[in-house]
């Protein structure tokens, strides 16, 4: 897998989760458990922020 696959997986993911978040906040479904995903969406970002890329060859 390439870096930018990765990257672009992550991304993906993040937008994914953030939807569900708000599907299940319209739905009112999960109750505060719910937020969970909102906070695994923030922790993916927090990873993209700190990860370092590869040198470039």
């Amino acid at each position: 897998m390439t870096l930018a696959t990765g990257h672009r997986l992550r991304w993906t993911a993040v937008w994914a989760l953030v939807l569900a978040w708000f599907v299940a906040q319209a739905a009112n479904l999960g109750g505060n458990a719910v937020h969970l995903v909102l906070l695994l969406a923030i922790g993916i970002l927090v990873y993209e922020l700190l990860a370092e890329d590869a040198p470039a060859a």
